[in-house]
């Protein structure tokens, strides 16, 4: 799948980001979040996490960096643990006074339609998640959701735009160390870690130099117990 933004002109692969960097980057941008715990200021987001049984009160200011590499990839996702718990803490002071006031409704009778076609956008961990639903004689007909790994991993389009691994490991270096027999890893698998850290896990890779491996079956004996 090649998931793709269309702007009313052009189809463009844009990222997830990463997930953390974008959230934090638009959230510092906006200029919109004062929640006590979290403010944002335009050019930064600055996150106040409350004292704790074993932690003083601490505050973090994560700056809209220069650029979006490997590094600040990983750099946000890093600041966005704290965002996320500095938001855990507003929500959790908001849903205890909605308990002591008496509002503990938490969901809405709901009839499904015979005929409809939905969609909801949300944010999981890695990035944007979509979901797509058509209903025909109030069944499910068709579902398709876009989790994150496809808007970061995929591939060339049909009008030649590279997806945002692609595009983001193009002039990489191949091998860290050099000559090869040295090898420990590259340098794409940074990048690619960096927008999903789910997916090199399945990822394997054959250097050319290796090691047979015998497989050798020792007979066993069954034994009577009493």
């Amino acid at each position: 799948m090649s998931p793709r933004w269309f702007d009313g002109t052009d189809h463009l692969a844009l990222d997830t980001g990463g997930g953390p960097i974008a959230r934090l980057w638009t959230t510092a941008l906006a200029g919109l979040v004062d929640i006590g715990t979290v403010k944002s200021t335009g050019r930064s987001v600055v996150i106040n996490l409350p004292r704790s049984a074993t932690k003083p009160e601490t505050t973090f200011e994560w700056k809209i960096p220069k650029w979006s590499n490997a590094i600040e990839r990983n750099r946000a996702r890093t600041y966005f643990q704290a965002y996320a718990a500095a938001c855990a803490v507003y929500f959790v002071e908001r849903a205890l006074a909605e308990v002591r006031a008496g509002r503990t409704k938490t969901w809405e009778t709901f009839q499904v339609p015979q005929e409809g076609i939905g969609c909801g956008f949300t944010e999981a961990v890695r990035g944007v998640l979509s979901h797509h639903m058509v209903i025909r004689d109030g069944k499910i007909a068709n579902y398709h959701p876009y989790p994150p790994t496809p808007w970061n991993a995929n591939p060339r389009d049909t009008y030649g735009t590279p997806g945002p691994y692609e595009d983001a490991i193009q002039n990489t270096p191949l091998y860290e160390e050099n000559p090869p027999e040295k090898f420990k890893g590259i340098d794409v698998m940074r990048a690619v870690r960096s927008f999903d850290p789910c997916l090199p896990c399945g990822v394997h890779m054959f250097t050319g130099d290796g090691r047979v491996i015998e497989k050798r079956h020792v007979p066993m004996t069954l034994v009577d117990v009493e």
